[in-house]
């Protein structure tokens, strides 16, 4: 038996109620820079907590904190950070240049 959409049922289905996708209306809100708020918040808190465990470290091999479970926690967690962000600098990045190369 061929697949050739003679049997009545189409090949792909359309965005239509009848088979049951729901219609999908397009945004119309303000833009309130909501991507530049989020982007700035999380360099912000990704610095911060670099910073803090900067902060530990310096504090652990100074002698005046002698946790090393937490100090290494704390530099674990901002490199982890750290490396998330750069990961999404290089997303943004390749998107950048993607869309560059798009002929109009």
């Amino acid at each position: 038996m061929a697949i050739d959409g003679a049997s009545g049922i189409p090949l792909i289905r359309p965005h239509t109620p009848e088979y049951g996708l729901p219609d999908v209306a397009p945004s119309t809100g303000p833009v309130d820079g909501s991507f530049k708020a989020a982007l700035e918040s999380a360099i912000g808190g990704t610095n911060a907590d670099i910073k803090s465990a900067q902060a530990a470290g310096e504090a652990f091999a100074s002698g005046a904190r002698d946790d090393i479970h937490g100090t290494m926690i704390a530099l674990s967690q901002a490199d982890i950070e750290l490396k998330f962000a750069n990961n999404i600098r290089s997303k943004v990045t390749d998107a950048f240049f993607e869309i560059w190369r798009m002929q109009i």
